[in-house]
């Protein structure tokens, strides 16, 4: 089991902002090689290298989540609060493209667990057995999703303040036509020659767990019942406060 001990989530809230405004200043969300455009999946469900199923055929899908989300999950989070949500909640640390030597190309996603500043959040090793789903819609609808996706354990940089973990998500989950420098350059906030975010980005990256352990958590400090999911977006919120997250 994997236990949180954080207290607040506002540690968290400020490594991501941190971590994402440093990597667009150097530009290290999208460690491109040179060479051919990456390549998509097909317009089908097809099981994915190291673990998990994609979402091809709901490409073109608006709306679509593997995991049923409330509508505002999808829209952007509300300016941080002074206190903190008591509960559980889900941030991006970090998210992008990479393609390293001759290894395939994959999307990477740092993902930041707090339980809130009353409890202990404990979640299985696999997330409820079901892994992580991660959706990349456009205008358009879906361009890219997955699910069942595993997740690393990434205790090594645990500082006391929560819990972290990463996540793969290989280039066959993208939907034919797909082009994952394409994809990941709209998965970011545009931003101004001074770094300072202009507007939301033109694709919204979800993902989303399902847990007993959350909906445990959330049983035992009194919580309104809210089931067993956390969710974040690469959404800022509209005050333009540089923090890509949301959770439900």
């Amino acid at each position: 089991m994997i236990r949180a001990a954080l207290q607040t989530v506002v540690p968290w809230l400020a490594v991501a902002a941190v971590v994402i405004a440093m990597a667009w200043q150097q530009g290290l969300l999208r460690l491109f090689s040179q060479g051919a455009p990456a390549a998509s999946g097909p317009a089908r469900t097809i099981a994915l290298p190291g673990g998990g199923f994609s979402d091809g055929g709901r490409c073109g899908t608006k709306g679509y989540h593997y995991f049923p989300l409330p509508a505002s999950a999808s829209a952007p989070p509300a300016a941080e609060p002074a206190t903190p949500a008591p509960g559980p909640r889900l941030v991006l640390g970090s998210y992008g493209y990479e393609k390293l030597s001759r290894a395939p190309g994959r999307f990477t996603i740092g993902l930041l667990f707090a339980p809130g500043p009353k409890g202990s959040l404990e979640l299985s090793r696999t997330l409820g057995d079901e892994g992580v789903a991660v959706e990349i819609e456009g205008p358009r609808g879906l361009v890219g999703g997955a699910h069942g996706l595993p997740v690393t354990w990434d205790h090594a940089t645990r500082s006391g303040t929560g819990e972290s973990a990463r996540v793969s998500v290989p280039l066959e989950a993208l939907c034919p036509g797909q082009d994952a420098r394409t994809v990941v350059d709209r998965m970011r906030p545009p931003i101004d020659s001074s770094n300072t975010i202009t507007g939301q980005p033109a694709y919204t990256l979800t993902v989303s767990v399902r847990d007993p352990g959350i909906g445990a958590q959330r049983r035992t400090i009194g919580l309104p019942l809210g089931g067993n999911l956390l969710s974040a977006t690469n959404l800022v919120p509209e005050d333009g406060f540089m923090v890509a997250s949301a959770a439900y």
